[in-house]
């Protein structure tokens, strides 16, 4: 009897709680879609706009009937977003209004998918009764990564760079997906197949171009271009270094970037064979199409080659020249004195061509071997011995002038001396010069060390040196290589005076 009563309150609830909601079951979902307005595309785009956000702000567990009511309000969707699109892009030269109400409808539509599908597959793994759900994991993930990718792609359309959130959800989402082998699982997304994988590709494959500055027109361009290219290069769990040219980590708060040569394995790293499809879009110079998708190929090209743009804050015209240290023996001689004459001292004089808080932008008056991932060093004035470390992100030619993009590591690095305790008593310690970097990511409070190959080993205890002080730190992860150097993490386990330790 008590069971009885149990589920006589249980039905009760749920007649309550599905009272008044045009989506408590299927039937209820079709009839509410009957009275969208039909006088316009953009009437009902927005009625439908405005019934996916009361579906989200229900807040119900998910259910099998529930997530059909959300395919039925998609595919109601998807034709209708298709024509306000092409409205959207249609009126780029004329209807300024009219274009930021179409932009403004679009964004909604994808953020409102995105979160309802996503809010289906965290309830898939979270909710204890969900196991009639499970078999539909990789439509939930599929979905979610499509309409996370579109949300970004439209962040593109205002010059806006996606938000680092959404690089840590679509990584959370792929790695949840690779771990429960759903990753290749065939679905069909308005009437297309497709599988987590290529969603998830796609995406950051629009990340590494980073087409912020192109118009409209251009990036909806530069997607179909991407989107037609056929086999999809898919992210590999194991490196090949003849083959693979950009990774993605999927720890980090962004995307793809290019492979260095001296780049270290890892187990959060997923690796991008991307030479195939550059080929293809080289190939498509000689499109002689009106839209000219051919020139506009190169640009994506290039892009790709060079690792992507990282500019996620406006960088700010400055010019005027600099001093500049390239490569770890003249940064650690910089760092080390500075005797008054520049040429003598290893350095070489560039001009600065813009700045911003993540890096800075040079223009050379002739071409320089710069591989990806060269560290430099930056001052000023050198007398005053205050320096910034870079590394160099990309290169190109512009107008007969050799642009060169570095990205800041640290704005205050300080060569230090490191060496390993000696292991037996009476020994001399093998010592070495190194560089660290205080605070390196300042929202993180994060601080590197640069230290050659040779003297890394994860979780191994170092000292350093600084000045007066001695240091005991155990290595970290390995966050980058350059050239024979690893930039790593570490953990400060004490201190104390030198002259005490001695």
């Amino acid at each position: 009897m008590p069971e009885f009563f149990d589920m006589l309150t249980t039905i009760a609830l749920r007649r309550k709680a599905g009272s008044g909601s045009p989506f408590a079951s299927v039937k209820r979902t079709e009839k509410w879609l009957k009275t969208l307005p039909a006088d316009s595309d953009y009437d009902r785009h927005h009625a439908l706009v405005q019934g996916l956000e009361r579906f989200n702000a229900e807040h119900a567990a998910a259910t099998l009937s529930r997530m059909k009511s959300l395919l039925k309000l998609e595919e109601a969707g998807l034709p209708l977003q298709e024509r306000i699109v092409e409205q959207y892009v249609r009126n780029q030269a004329s209807f300024r209004l009219a274009r930021q109400a179409l932009w403004r409808e679009s964004w909604m539509f994808w953020s409102l998918l995105a979160e309802a599908w996503y809010e289906m597959l965290k309830h898939a793994y979270r909710n204890p009764g969900s196991e009639d759900l499970k078999p539909h994991v990789a439509d939930f993930a599929a979905r979610t990564l499509r309409y996370i990718g579109l949300v970004m792609r439209w962040d593109y359309h205002q010059a806006r760079s996606p938000s680092p959130s959404a690089w840590r959800r679509l990584h959370k989402i792929y790695r949840l997906v690779e771990r429960d082998g759903h990753v290749l699982t065939p679905v069909r997304i308005d009437a297309k197949p497709t599988h987590c994988a290529r969603e998830y590709t796609l995406v950051v494959l629009m990340g590494l171009v980073h087409p912020l500055g192109y118009r409209t027109q251009e990036i909806e361009s530069i997607a179909e271009l991407i989107e037609r290219f056929e086999p999809l290069p898919l992210p590999d769990v194991a490196a090949r270094r003849q083959i693979h040219t950009h990774m993605v980590d999927l720890t980090q708060s962004e995307g793809a970037s290019m492979l260095e040569p001296d780049w270290v394995e890892g187990r959060r790293l997923r690796y991008l064979a991307l030479g195939p499809l550059v080929a293809h879009l080289r190939g498509l110079e000689n499109d002689a199409s009106e839209d000219g998708t051919g020139g506009l190929a190169q640009q994506v090209a290039s892009l790709i080659e060079r690792g992507g743009i990282r500019r996620n804050l406006q960088r700010t015209n400055r010019f005027g020249r600099v001093w500049v240290a390239a490569g770890m023996d003249n940064i650690l001689a910089a760092l080390a004195q500075y005797d008054g004459d520049p040429a003598r001292s290893g350095l070489e004089p560039w001009m600065l061509r813009d700045e911003s808080p993540e890096g800075m932008g040079f223009a050379l008056p002739e071409v320089t071997a710069l591989p990806h991932g060269r560290l430099v060093a930056v001052s000023w004035d050198p007398a005053e011995n205050v320096w910034q470390l870079l590394a160099i992100r990309w290169n190109r030619e512009e107008d007969d002038q050799h642009l060169v993009g570095a990205q800041r590591l640290s704005r205050h690095p300080k060569r230090v001396e490191i060496y390993f305790e000696p292991t037996s008593e009476g020994s001399m310690p093998e010592k070495t010069w190194a560089l660290y970097m205080p605070m390196t990511h300042p929202d993180q409070g994060v601080s590197n060390l640069l230290i050659p190959q040779s003297h890394y080993r994860l979780g191994a205890s170092l000292m350093l040196r600084d000045g007066d002080m001695l240091y005991r730190l155990r290595l970290g992860e390995v966050m980058e290589s350059h050239e024979g150097w690893l930039r790593v993490g570490m953990d400060v386990l004490g201190r104390e005076q030198f002259a005490a330790a001695a």
